[in-house]
């Protein structure tokens, strides 16, 4: 479900058709405004042929281009980095470029937690002090960086760029060209992210003057008949205060490294089914229960931002969003996001659920998702706490973001602790209070 891409487009109806059939009024799919150009892989094929033939596990790196068929090019390492890359002059042309250096991965002696234990849940949380760069300001700056790689790479007419995924064990992760989504960018070069250990292997042969020969067929496809990206949203209406709003929402789209199980339809089908077990239990919330479900948030948080800018009215409306988005474990709690005020409210709405391992309200921010699009804009936003099982250390951004990796029950447990958190927010005599 990559933003632009056709699988997005199925998410968004597919969401949008489940939705209206559960009852919810409103439904609709909302251009939030032009994401750029879309993308999608074809097709990868790639093998390492010298110093000994092996296959090269690898995918594409999102928003990059196509090797002219397949090619048989020298692997060569630009020592310094992307900047240096002007002093080769003509002697990397036609050939596959290492950027980065090599990065270790030792074995695992520590065994991490896959649950969170209770005592690190209510200890206190330190945070940073400093100001924060704004989001705007850092993609700015990321789009900027990826514009002069791109124009380098090009000009030192470089075959391809080979990338080491940075995760151990033959997983691969990555990204993509926030750049080249500008349909006015020039296609990059082709970026291949391959096994960060395989990745090493190569760097080590080459320093070591063994010369690397790899053979590449990579095809990818941009899409510019549809420039706009697209939200799903639907509502059960309230009944006394109809024009006010609870909301609850996480992102649909996804890398496409797997298939974005844990990041985020995890946390997409639990905020749907949070409403469809309100609907079952044919609840009637005093306000307005509105769920999105965001596009672009992975590259910039561009749907939640978006909608409320197109929105400027229903700010004031909104009394608050919740927000899921870390993977596939249960809740645990919420972060106040520093609004002191939020604190006894989540304490007393959550305490029934105790039994179900939600233990705790933190006071602290968290961020890089939708949330954060609410609370600069000074709605309060909220993102829950869950369990991390292997969210950070194996699935997301990569290849094992999968099915298999979906705890359900956790999921369902999320749900209705959701689904109560959002009815009772409903039904508050006031709106949740501003910082």
């Amino acid at each position: 479900r990559l933003n632009g891409s056709p699988g997005m487009k199925e998410a968004n109806e597919w969401t949008a058709a489940m939705l209206k059939g559960w009852g919810l009024t409103n439904v609709e799919v909302e251009p939030w405004g032009q994401f750029g150009r879309g993308w999608e892989n074809v097709s990868y094929e790639g093998r390492i042929l010298t110093p000994y033939s092996q296959s090269m596990p690898g995918q594409a790196s999102a928003w990059t281009g196509s090797t002219r068929g397949t090619i048989t090019a020298p692997v060569m390492i630009v020592e310094g980095g992307i900047d240096s890359i002007a002093r080769y002059g003509t002697r990397l042309r036609g050939a596959l470029v290492l950027v980065a250096p090599p990065r270790a991965l030792p074995p695992e002696f520590k065994e991490i937690e896959r649950r969170t234990p209770a005592d690190s849940l209510l200890a206190a949380v330190h945070q940073r002090a400093g100001a924060q760069i704004g989001w705007d300001t850092l993609l700015v700056k990321i789009q900027k960086q990826q514009a002069h790689r791109d124009s380098l790479l090009s000009a030192a007419g470089v075959a391809g760029v080979i990338t080491g995924s940075g995760s151990p064990y033959g997983t691969i992760r990555g990204g993509g060209d926030w750049w080249a989504v500008n349909p006015n960018a020039v296609i990059p070069v082709p970026n291949v992210i391959i096994e960060q250990e395989q990745y090493n292997q190569m760097y080590r042969n080459v320093s070591n003057g063994v010369p690397v020969k790899v053979e590449l067929n990579v095809q990818n496809r941009f899409l510019t008949k549809d420039l706009n990206a697209y939200n799903t949203l639907g509502d059960i209406r309230g009944t006394d205060k109809p024009d006010e709003y609870v909301m609850i929402g996480a992102h649909l789209d996804s890398w496409h490294f797997g298939n974005g199980a844990t990041d985020n339809a995890a946390g997409s089908i639990v905020m749907m089914e949070a409403m469809r077990i309100l609907k079952t239990l044919d609840l009637h919330p005093r306000r307005t229960i509105r769920i999105a479900l965001w596009s672009g948030e992975e590259e910039g948080i561009y749907g939640s931002r978006n909608w409320i800018k197109k929105h400027p009215d229903l700010a004031p409306k909104i009394s608050a969003y919740l927000n899921l988005d870390n993977g596939t474990g249960k809740i645990r709690g919420v972060w106040d996001q520093s609004n002191e005020k939020a604190v006894p409210i989540f304490e007393q709405i959550l305490w029934p659920f105790r039994d179900l391992g939600v233990v705790a309200v933190r006071r602290g921010n968290t961020g890089s998702t939708d949330h954060v699009s609410f609370d600069d804009a000074g709605i309060p936003g909220f993102n829950f706490i869950q369990d991390p099982i292997e969210y950070g250390l194996r699935t997301h951004h990569s290849s094992n973001d999968v099915y298999d990796h979906l705890e359900l029950d956790d999921l369902k447990q999320a749900a209705v602790v959701v689904a109560a958190t959002a009815y009772e927010l409903a039904n508050r005599d006031e709106m949740f209070p501003r910082k």
